[in-house]
């Protein structure tokens, strides 16, 4: 929530850079959306990618000082996310299994196998579609849309244990339907992990 009265930009940034936190949380409100969707598009997963906001927001808060200076903060933001990326996949990347695990993954989406993903994807949309309309509706708010549970459980006036749970017994159902619906092919929904 921002501080009142309601302050430009700039105002905001000198204020962070002399610690205040409560423009500081202001400033996340404005800025997280965006950076949670960047992280989220590189790294295809809720819990990865908000970690990853997190860092962006915390690295900004350590280098404050600094922030008087800048131009555009919403360059600064991109570059701190960027940078945050890089380090995370080459760490990663120094981890045999992870590289196995993506040579594994790239196999899947390979052209002779694009129409067993199509499949796949229905299959899970199916699934999806089979929920109980709250359940449904909260899954599709977290997977599909890129919410996080906080802010489901804010839109949606629900306590973010309570979202969990939905999300967890959503998963569960459809773990189960879509082995059941293609046994043959249960190591191609490794592709669609982020979902689970």
């Amino acid at each position: 929530m921002l501080p009142d009265p309601p302050y430009t930009e700039n105002e905001l940034l000198l204020r962070i850079a002399n610690s205040d936190e409560k423009a500081f949380a202001g400033f996340i409100g404005l800025h997280w959306k965006n950076i949670y969707g960047l992280a989220l598009a590189w790294l295809k997963s809720v819990e990865e990618a908000e970690e990853l906001a997190q860092d962006v927001f915390v690295k900004l808060w350590k280098s404050r000082d600094k922030l008087p200076e800048l131009r555009d903060v919403k360059d600064y933001l991109f570059i701190i996310a960027r940078n945050s990326f890089v380090s995370r996949i080459r760490l990663k990347l120094q981890d045999p299994d992870f590289v196995e695990n993506q040579q594994e993954e790239n196999h899947y989406w390979r052209p002779d196998r694009i129409m067993e993903n199509k499949e796949a994807y229905a299959i899970l949309l199916e699934g999806i579609a089979l929920l109980p309309p709250k359940r449904q509706q909260i899954f599709r708010m977290s997977r599909l849309e890129g919410m996080t549970y906080p802010e489901i459980a804010r839109q949606l006036d629900m306590n973010k244990d309570t979202v969990k749970q939905y999300i967890a017994k959503a998963t569960v159902f459809l773990k189960a339907h879509m082995k059941e619906r293609m046994p043959e092919q249960w190591a191609l929904l490794i592709a669609f992990a982020e979902f689970f």
